[in-house]
């Protein structure tokens, strides 16, 4: 564990929060921390409303803003170093660290790789990640540095030009040397959080995976997978629901559900981010990424 430096929240109260108190404002909105403990935060001045000190009791009006400083917290270790594959003024690509999460959220906030390619460079210090990755899942990362090139870059990924293949262990040696995923995801309730599952009543995904090796002693298999759609851990799931979940994936098993209480997060398996492919926002130009696993 280490301590970061804190962190100071801003929130804008909005039509629907006006004539709320403060301890009602943050009670409904932010149920990470439970109502007696909002109660304690504020007695503590952990909050201001339009730069004075904020009392639970005070009534809100619409265009308030609020700031709750967040006392700094322990942060798990893990891995912090990014590889840099292309950078020029308006884009980066990096190889991110299995273990480390893209954004902050949750006890992770200085330990992740937003705040730490921030941190890396001046130049670096607007940049945003135009995808994401979980936690658990290593490989290319690729930041808008500007935001015309963000524009751009969105742009692409909401027209599905832009092009990812992943590879990953799965289990087993029964898939066929290529297929197409198109099991629909939906969004449920899984303990305190929600996660996307194979289900029929969701929205639809679809995935390529090719088989590239196969391991009949290990029984398992070396697969490449292209997500067409962008669901939330799609990879894992459409290949769980073909009856090959991720080799040590402790989340999601054969059907594409989910086989036990484990957050999203959790790692222990093998998948991989190896190949990007985009058109340059500026020039046009394609640029074609590679960055292999050190475990094929």
């Amino acid at each position: 564990m280490s301590t970061n430096s804190g962190h100071v929240y801003l929130a804008c109260v909005q039509p629907d929060g006006a004539g709320a108190s403060v301890l009602d404002f943050y009670a409904a909105r932010y149920a990470h921390t439970d109502r007696e403990g909002w109660e304690q935060l504020l007695a503590q001045g952990r909050v201001m409303r339009n730069g004075s000190t904020a009392r639970a009791g005070e009534t809100l009006r619409c265009g308030d803003v609020l700031e709750y400083a967040r006392p700094p917290w322990d942060e798990p270790e893990v891995a912090l170093e990014f590889g840099v594959c292309f950078e020029d003024e308006h884009v980066l690509a990096v190889n991110k660290p299995a273990g480390l999460q893209v954004l902050p959220a949750g006890v992770f906030f200085e330990h992740t790789l937003l705040w730490r390619v921030r941190a890396s460079e001046a130049t670096r210090a607007n940049s945003s990640p135009m995808h994401r990755l979980g936690r658990g899942t290593s490989g290319l990362v690729l930041f808008g540095k500007t935001q015309a090139a963000r524009v751009e870059l969105a742009r692409q990924l909401r027209e599905f030009e832009m092009r990812k293949t992943y590879l990953a262990w799965a289990q087993g040696t029964q898939l066929p040397d290529g297929c197409v995923a198109r099991h629909s995801m939906e969004q449920v309730e899984h303990g305190p959080l929600r996660i996307h599952v194979a289900s029929e009543r969701g929205k639809r995904a679809t995935t390529r995976v090719r088989v590239l090796r196969r391991e009949a002693q290990r029984e398992r298999s070396l697969v490449a997978a292209q997500p067409i759609t962008g669901r939330p851990d799609q990879i894992r799931v459409h290949l769980a629901a073909l009856g090959a979940p991720l080799v040590g994936d402790p989340l999601f098993g054969r059907g594409g559900g989910a086989i036990s209480l484990v957050p999203p997060g959790l790692g222990g398996y093998q998948l991989h981010a190896a190949a990007l492919s985009f058109r340059h926002p500026l020039t046009r130009q394609w640029i074609k990424l590679r960055c292999l696993p050190d475990w094929i």
